[in-house]
């Protein structure tokens, strides 16, 4: 079930006996065996962070694996990557019986200091991090096991944090979000010394804005009417938690009463609900108002483009990059006053938050920042861009995730 990126292939190292506690072997202290571990299928800001985070690993000399379900839109991505290892599994066979899957993980568990995994629902019998640890735990391995969760869910259950290695210490949670750490000490009884918070950082060096991206940006995102368009970005999947449809809402109700008439929304993503979005334009009138965008790997053109970047979501998040980005693109924001994002879009310092769902409260959001003079908005803009600049630079971030990740691995082979 697995396939190479890479012109050579890792093999599946034995399985230990039940009696043997195995620790991973490793050739050199600097060299590592890391396993990269996701369950779902989509392409957004985790998925892409894990891609990363594996690219970065592999530069920095480490032997890396990705292990996802073989239909993770990831795949012609990883595939393209040089000196890494690719392994599928079927997503909805391994919902109704795990167990059948249990050797293919164990194998890659093996050779493996750490597997980093990001912490999803359970699907039927499947829940991918309470598996990996019991994979880890029932081969008795010292792999270390590490949950990055950037989304608090109240219908998660403590076992989706480390199953069986919690009680031994074996594995730890990294958050994206402090508004998640507490949510799990205080929903999920994790130890709070068991989580540490490690903000996602966003590429400070590719997100700078130049003449040449500005002209771009316009060719590739017109945007052109309303003349004179105040642009409102939207960057996310197309789905129901993202709530696309509320900014349509507040779109309609600033052009109706004059507020902002020469409002544009720019969507830019992919997803089920695209269909549903595009006839929703027309139900309100706004064609003229409304660019709905494909996916791009350079979401940088967008912000570009864009006077502000709105993330209306009703459903769960975590401390979305999109965010972090658009602030380091010097661009104000505006978003839901829930999850994480209130650490970083601050009212009227780097932007303004919203009741979740408050279609009035959101159309009001969007007219305190368009009916600002430009000087304003440019205070704003140079707020956030301060901040991410100084709390959130990606390079910094990955070294204190890659820290974690060697402290642990050195534990596992001691």
């Amino acid at each position: 079930m697995g396939c190479a990126a890479s012109a050579s292939s890792t093999r599946s190292a034995p399985l230990p006996s039940k009696n043997s506690t195995s620790a991973p072997a490793m050739a050199s202290t600097d060299k590592l065996n890391i396993l990269l571990q996701e369950d779902l299928t989509i392409r957004g800001g985790a998925q892409l962070w894990l891609m990363n985070c594996g690219s970065r690993m592999r530069d920095a000399g480490h032997a890396v694996t990705f292990l996802l379900p073989s239909e993770s839109l990831l795949i012609p991505d990883i595939q393209a990557m040089e000196g890494v290892t690719l392994e599928t599994y079927d997503a909805a066979k391994i919902a109704e019986d795990p167990q059948a899957f249990k050797q293919q993980f164990t194998s890659l568990l093996v050779p493996a200091q750490v597997c980093v995994t990001l912490v999803r629902q359970k699907r039927g019998g499947f829940q991918n991090v309470a598996f990996m640890g019991q994979c880890i735990s029932d081969a008795n391995l010292r792999t270390f096991l590490i949950a990055k969760t950037g989304t608090p869910d109240p219908t998660y259950e403590t076992s989706f944090y480390g199953g069986p290695l919690l009680a031994k210490g074996q594995c730890c949670v990294i958050t994206i979000a402090q508004y998640t750490k507490d949510f799990i000490v205080e929903n999920m009884g994790v130890p709070a010394n068991l989580i540490t918070n490690v903000y996602n950082g966003t590429d400070t060096a590719k997100f700078k804005r130049t003449a040449e991206m500005a002209q771009v940006a316009r060719e590739r995102y017109p945007c052109a009417t309303p003349p004179n368009a105040f642009v409102v970005g939207c960057i996310g999947s197309y789905e129901e938690r993202k709530a696309q449809s509320l900014l349509l809402k507040a779109a309609k109700k600033l052009v109706e009463t004059g507020r902002l008439p020469n409002i544009h929304c720019l969507f830019v993503g992919e997803g089920p609900d695209r269909d549903m979005l595009d006839a929703l334009i027309d139900e309100l009138g706004l064609r003229e108002h409304v660019t709905l965008a494909e996916f791009t790997k350079e979401p940088f053109y967008v912000f570009e483009r864009c006077d502000v970047i709105a993330l209306p979501s009703t459903g769960k998040e975590g401390l979305p990059n999109v965010l972090l980005e658009a602030l380091a693109m010097e661009k104000p924001c505006i978003a839901t006053a829930k999850y994480g994002m209130p650490e970083v879009v601050v009212d009227g310092v780097t932007g303004y938050t919203f009741p979740s769902g408050d279609v009035d409260a959101l159309a009001d959001a969007i007219v305190k920042i368009g009916g600002v003079s430009a000087e304003e908005q440019a205070k704003m803009a140079q707020k956030g861009k301060e901040m991410v600049f100084a709390e959130h630079d990606k390079v910094k971030q990955f070294e204190k995730i890659l820290t974690i990740i060697k402290e642990k691995a050195m534990a596992a082979v001691a």
